[in-house]
C-alpha cells in the first residue's frame, strides 16, 4: 500500500513540473546559445564573435536552404507546445533545427572549456525529447540535425584554432 501512495505522490510531482522540463526542452536551443556565448565571452571576444556569426549562419543554412531543399516533412500527429507553434508545424522538418542548435552551441561551449559535459548532455537529451514526444519531428530529423550540429562546432573550432596559430606564428616572427 505505501508503494501505491508513494507512487502517487511522485506521479503528482511529476505532473506538476512536467511543462518545466518540456520547457526546458522547447527552449533548450536558446539556454545553449546564451550558455555558449557566456563561456565564449569569458575566452575571449573573438570566440564569441565567431560563435554569433556561426550560430547565425547555422540557423540560417537550416530554415533558409536545407528546410526547403530536402523534402521530408513533420510527423502528421505534431503537436504544439505554444499555440504560436502551429505554423512552423506545417513547415518541413528536415533537419531539425532545435537539434542542430543547440548541438552547435553546447558542443562548441564545451570545445573551448572542456567543462560541463554531462550538464550538456542533459539539457540536449531534454530538447531531444521534448521533439521527440511532442512529435514535432522524426528520429532521423532529429539525429540530421544533431550531426549537422556537432560537426559545425567541430569545424568552427578548428578554424578558430587555426586562426589563433597563425596569429601567434606572426607574433613571434614580428619579435
Amino acid at each position: 500500500m505505501k508503494k501505491f501512495v508513494f507512487g502517487s505522490r511522485l506521479m503528482e510531482l511529476y505532473e506538476h513540473f512536467e511543462d518545466f522540463f518540456w520547457a526546458i526542452g522547447y527552449f533548450g536551443w536558446q539556454e545553449s546559445a546564451v550558455y555558449a556565448l557566456y563561456v565564449s565571452y569569458l575566452i575571449s571576444w573573438f570566440d564569441m564573435l565567431v560563435f554569433i556569426v556561426v550560430f547565425l549562419m547555422s540557423g540560417w543554412l537550416n530554415h533558409t536552404l536545407l528546410k526547403n531543399y530536402i523534402y521530408d516533412p513533420r510527423p502528421k500527429e505534431s503537436k504544439a507546445f505554444l499555440a504560436t507553434e502551429h505554423i512552423k508545424l506545417h513547415t518541413n522538418g528536415m533537419p531539425s533545427g532545435h537539434a542542430q542548435l543547440t548541438a552547435f552551441s553546447l558542443v562548441y561551449a564545451y570545445l573551448l572549456t572542456g567543462r560541463r559535459f554531462y550538464e550538456s548532455l542533459a539539457l540536449f537529451g531534454l530538447t531531444i525529447f521534448q521533439r521527440y514526444i511532442y512529435k514535432n519531428h522524426t528520429l532521423a530529423q532529429l539525429v540530421a540535425g544533431s550531426v549537422l550540429g556537432i560537426v559545425t562546432a567541430y569545424a568552427t573550432i578548428y578554424f578558430l584554432k587555426f586562426v589563433k596559430k597563425r596569429k601567434i606564428r606572426k607574433e613571434n616572427k614580428q619579435k
